[in-house]
């Protein structure tokens, strides 16, 4: 008995020391600066007769946003900015199934918090003709004045309660499908001011994680070491005893 436990020991210790020497398996991919197959529009309410006005400027390294939303609260006010991972509609959506959180490096004057909203391919619901069947998770960003450098957990994102009204779907239908990412989009917080200026220097934006693909198999390594241990044991007190019956 002490014999195997001995070796099984040996075994934890051995693939417990490879996991620790393995390099960790990241996943990162860029937002901004944009990468390939991306597109990217900054947008207001103009075009439906709002008053909001924007001001869009983007370099290789930076995007600069401005705006200032339309001080009619009689009317409807937005302004943002969107990029695109699928502009052509060919179903070309990002995986994002890996990743844990989306990482932000900005510059912030005039505002304390701004939406970041994923637009995501649900199969049950969306129809690709119409933008707004597609799931929207969203998370309120806090910012401070000045540069900026803040992460979101995608654990963190979540769907608000006017997309199930929108959409006409069950609230209970909870499945993120973070897997199919298809559009990101930043927009002004909730108490943004009407007629306040505010303005974005966007520096990066990305998408990271870690695998968790080798931890799980140390994981299943101990649990099989474990039930042969547990097994091994019973085996022996069975033995035990059926020997002390024998002798009876």
């Amino acid at each position: 008995m002490k014999k195997t436990y001995i070796i099984l020991s040996a075994i934890a210790a051995v693939v417990l020391l490879a996991y620790l020497l393995l390099p960790k398996v990241t996943f990162e991919e860029a937002v901004f600066p944009l990468e390939k197959g991306v597109s990217l529009l900054a947008y207001d309410d103009r075009g439906d007769g709002g008053m909001s006005q924007i001001d869009f400027s983007q370099g290789a390294d930076a995007l600069s946003f401005q705006c200032t939303l339309g001080a009619d609260t009689t009317l409807a006010a937005w302004c943002g900015l969107l990029w695109n991972f699928d502009p052509d509609s060919a179903k070309l959506y990002r995986n994002w199934s890996l990743v844990d959180s989306l990482i932000f490096d900005m510059d912030v004057q005039g505002t304390q918090e701004v939406l970041v909203k994923l637009w995501t391919y649900d199969p049950d619901i969306t129809d690709i003709k119409k933008a707004k069947t597609f799931r929207l998770l969203m998370k309120e960003l806090p910012l401070q004045k000045g540069r900026n450098r803040i992460a979101i957990p995608m654990a963190q994102l979540y769907t608000p309660d006017f997309w199930y009204e929108d959409v006409k779907t069950e609230s209970g239908n909870k499945h993120t499908h973070l897997e199919t990412t298809a559009r990101l989009e930043i927009a002004p917080g909730w108490n943004q001011a009407r007629g306040k200026t505010f303005t974005l220097k966007i520096h990066s934006i990305k998408a990271f994680g870690v695998s968790n693909f080798n931890f799980g198999i140390v994981l299943f390594v101990f649990v099989v070491l474990t039930i042969i241990a547990v097994g091994r044991r019973h085996q022996l007190k069975d033995d035990a005893e059926q020997d002390n019956a024998d002798q009876k």
